[in-house]
């Protein structure tokens, strides 16, 4: 049997050469030396010197203690470059905020502060009342709208008294301390109206009445004149809108009611919105608060005095309180007699809520206005300061 064998002619193998020149040395070998490269000329060699020879030349005669002052200058310059740059970034900030405020020069937080312990009567009738009256134990400032002219009832007025003028720089200011209220150009910044507290209504005599008074926690009898042929208040219990207080205030002092008694805890405020609706009603009118509702009515009425309450007798659970209440009722026609016989206080409460049961029980008669024919229930009863109006005149005018 045959067998194949190969083999390499050893002459062959010496004609074989390598593409590369392979290097003898053991390691690593680098190839950059194959790579195509340009060495760089320095600088000496450029000008055809020494390297000691061409710094010797260039910077021998510079003095170590130059070479230091030209690094401090250096230093020095690019600090120089760097607070201009700080300079300009400052100054830059400084024209946009300006800008910024250009825009909203007539916001009056600027100049204009209110201050939280003053009030701020406006309107031109409220203004000028709070100044003919004088019933606030401080003014302070006038702010008007323009330059005041000199025949200005109320500029010579506020003068008179040594009230700072202030002109406005801008309507925006006058509404910021009416709280945007209809202020006509006029705001007094006073202290706030607060009513005389009272125990109870004395005994009349003839057209006189006395009112006991807190003199500062000590009692003190007042007396007081009406012109009616009996005197007539107010009382006004839980009306906590101002508007509706303010109405109220005035057409009691417009129809001709003596004086008007608050509840001291859940009443509206005299606040200048008060004020402005009443059209300075508040400063002519005394205006009297109680602490103690409940002893004001027993002891005013055992003092003479008659107490009307403008509600209906309805109440939803208990039908003993209702068929009292009912007793009670008059017709609205026949009020005027009441006041005819004896001094009256008429007590109105506000529209929600009405005037508590416990006042009604101790009220001497209830009287209510009766709608039209035909009116739809949804209008069930008129506005607390409407009905006050028509009841005072009906009991004042027949």
């Amino acid at each position: 049997m045959l067998k194949r064998q190969f083999t390499t002619s050893a002459s062959l193998l010496k004609n074989v050469r390598p593409a590369v020149k392979v290097s003898e040395k053991k390691g690593p070998q680098s190839v950059g030396k194959n790579l195509p490269f340009k060495k760089s000329e320095k600088a000496w060699d450029k000008a055809g010197e020494s390297k000691d020879e061409y710094f010797r030349k260039r910077f021998a005669h510079i003095h170590a203690k130059q070479k230091s002052n030209d690094t401090v200058q250096r230093r020095e310059r690019f600090q120089e470059q760097r607070d201009d740059k700080r300079r300009e970034a400052r100054d830059h900030l400084k024209t946009e905020r300006h800008n910024h405020k250009n825009k909203f020069y007539k916001d009056v937080y600027q100049s204009l502060k209110p201050n939280p312990l003053s009030e701020y009567v406006y309107g031109r009738s409220p203004v000028l009342a709070v100044l003919q009256q004088r019933k606030r134990s401080f003014l302070n400032k006038l702010f008007v709208e323009r330059a005041p002219s000199k025949d200005s009832e109320i500029v010579q007025i506020a003068k008179n008294l040594g009230v700072d003028i202030v002109v406005a720089k801008s309507k925006h200011e006058l509404n910021l301390l009416s709280n945007n209220g209809v202020h006509n150009g006029y705001v007094l910044e006073t202290k706030p109206l607060l009513p005389t507290q009272v125990f109870e209504l004395g005994q009349v005599q003839g057209k006189s009445y006395a009112i006991e008074e807190d003199d500062f926690g000590s009692k003190s009898i007042q007396t007081h004149e009406t012109s009616n042929k009996n005197p007539f208040g107010l009382y006004l219990d839980g009306i906590t809108d101002p508007h509706n207080v303010g109405a109220i205030i005035r057409s009691a002092y417009f129809l001709g009611v003596d004086f008007i008694v608050m509840s001291d805890k859940n009443s509206a405020p005299l606040s200048p919105v008060a004020c402005k609706t009443s059209v300075g009603a508040t400063e002519f009118i005394p205006i009297y608060s109680v602490t103690k509702p409940l002893q004001f009515f027993d002891k005013s009425r055992s003092n003479g005095w008659t107490f009307v309450s403008a509600a209906t007798a309805e109440h939803k659970t208990d039908e003993k309180i209702f068929s009292t209440l009912q007793s009670k009722t008059v017709p609205f026609n026949a009020i005027h007699s009441l006041l005819e016989e004896g001094p009256c206080i008429l007590v109105l409460g506000s529209e929600g809520e009405g005037i508590r049961t416990t006042l009604k029980l101790r009220s001497d008669f209830l009287v209510a206005i009766e709608s039209a024919p035909g009116v739809d229930l949804l209008i069930d009863s008129l506005n607390v300061s409407v009905a006050g109006a028509l009841i005072i005149n009906k009991m004042l005018n027949n």
